[in-house]
């Protein structure tokens, strides 16, 4: 799917969010406290969730190209041997 599907519900939720939140900010313009705190708290939650997310993008992108260049074990199975495998518990003779 080229094209996400926005309903006009979700549209109208974000538009209301972002108002109200915005009036927060006008308050916190006019030097209320309380609209001052919970404003920066906001911006800091949605800076700190941006950054988590530029910084696991940089960790994939890293981990990703570092898997590319590390050379991997051959596929082999254990029990290709004609040797028994090693007995933690030896096994006892049945009587």
């Amino acid at each position: 799917m080229l094209i996400p599907r926005f309903t006009v519900r979700w549209l109208f939720l974000l538009m209301t969010v972002c108002s109200v939140f915005f009036l927060i900010v006008a308050s916190a313009v006019r030097g209320q406290l309380w609209a001052i705190a919970l404003s920066v708290a906001i911006t800091s939650a949605v800076v700190a969730f941006l950054c988590y997310g530029v910084f696991f993008g940089l960790a994939y992108v890293l981990a990703s190209l570092f898997g590319l260049v590390r050379s991997r074990p051959g596929g082999g199975t254990p029990f290709a041997t004609a040797a028994p495998p090693p007995q933690i518990i030896p096994p006892e003779e049945p009587e």
